[in-house]
């Protein structure tokens, strides 16, 4: 990360999927971020954007539309002079290459970021259970990687996943995050008793309820990795990891 170490770099985000979701990206960011000074935080020039369509239909007309609104909203954060472009969004990722062939600057990819993570940071660990919305899943987005990686993974049971939907729905249609919280802490349990060594929240939303603390396996969210990759790439740090 040398290069960036004699200029403080501005990051582009892809956001509003959902803006909870964003706004606890953000504040991750402003979290992690080394400072000594106000000046030393990340600028981040964000789109938060709540009317892409949802990332749950995949029939090719809609998701023509999507692809179509986040090359748009990539292109115009890259007018205005972003250096990258992030999106704290697991299942827009579908996208991602729509989106990387559309810009001329680099798009860090949350999902690469996250298993990248766990192959550097948590090197024993074998199987990862994997916490997504059911698009996501169907995707193998998530999947294909660990198996790159050389990791098992394991997903929720059809019942269990229908819970995990349930409740990411309901977060991004604005019901209180309180009473859901045993729900997903349940759902993830399901997994731990499956052999699951790890848990993935790859749902930006997931993390807003799910906390490290909550169980006894490393929580790994996607949020907090692509924070992570925010301020080391802006900011030509390296910050250490406390697992």
């Amino acid at each position: 990360m040398q290069e960036q170490a004699s200029k403080k770099l501005t990051g582009g985000v892809l956001g509003g999927m959902g803006p909870l979701a964003t706004v606890d990206f953000m504040s991750r960011v402003i979290a992690l971020c080394p400072i000594k000074k106000e000046e030393d935080h990340v600028r981040l020039i964000v789109d938060q954007n709540p009317h892409i369509p949802s990332r749950q239909i995949m029939s090719l007309d809609h998701s023509s539309e999507i692809a179509a609104m986040l090359t748009e909203s990539a292109r115009t954060l890259e007018k205005t002079g972003v250096d990258f472009i992030v999106m704290p969004c697991n299942t827009a990722h579908m996208f991602a290459d729509n989106i990387s062939n559309a810009i001329n600057i680099p798009f860090f990819h949350i999902v690469d970021e996250t298993i990248n993570e766990i192959s550097k940071y948590h090197t024993q660990a074998k199987c990862i259970g994997i916490l997504a919305t059911s698009a996501c899943l169907d995707s193998g987005i998530y999947q294909e990687g660990l198996i790159a990686a050389k990791k098992d993974f394991i997903v929720p049971d059809p019942s269990n996943q229908d819970e995990c939907m349930r409740i990411i729905l309901s977060i991004k249609d604005g019901a209180s995050i309180k009473d859901m919280q045993q729900e997903m802490l349940d759902v993830a349990e399901h997994l731990i008793e499956r052999g699951a060594e790890i848990i993935i929240a790859g749902c930006t939303e997931i993390p807003l309820i799910l906390k490290k603390e909550d169980i006894k396996v490393p929580l790994i969210s996607s949020t907090e990795v692509l924070a992570l990759k925010t301020v080391e790439y802006a900011n030509g740090v390296d910050i250490e990891r406390i697992n």
